[in-house]
């Protein structure tokens, strides 16, 4: 594998589309383990959810219930 596809495949793999139940903003969400949780957002998610994002908030905590939900509901696996 290149460094290119390794990239790649690090940025977007494992991935899934989820939708925060409170608010509907659209992200990407990866589970890597029961603990990490890696979520990309685009700059419409962000403009859509009311919560301040920052780096002492690094998500809303809908979107985590949406996530821990998903999981439960097998809808989102862990990898």
């Amino acid at each position: 594998m290149t460094a290119c596809t390794e990239r790649q495949e690090y940025l977007e793999g494992g991935y899934a589309e989820l939708s925060c139940a409170r608010c509907a903003a659209l992200v990407r969400v990866r589970k890597s383990s029961p603990q990490q949780t890696s979520v990309q957002w685009t700059r419409a998610a962000e403009s859509i959810c009311s919560t301040r994002l920052s780096a002492l908030v690094p998500t809303c905590p809908d979107l985590r219930a949406s996530i821990e939900d998903a999981v439960r509901a097998g809808k989102l696996e862990v990898t």
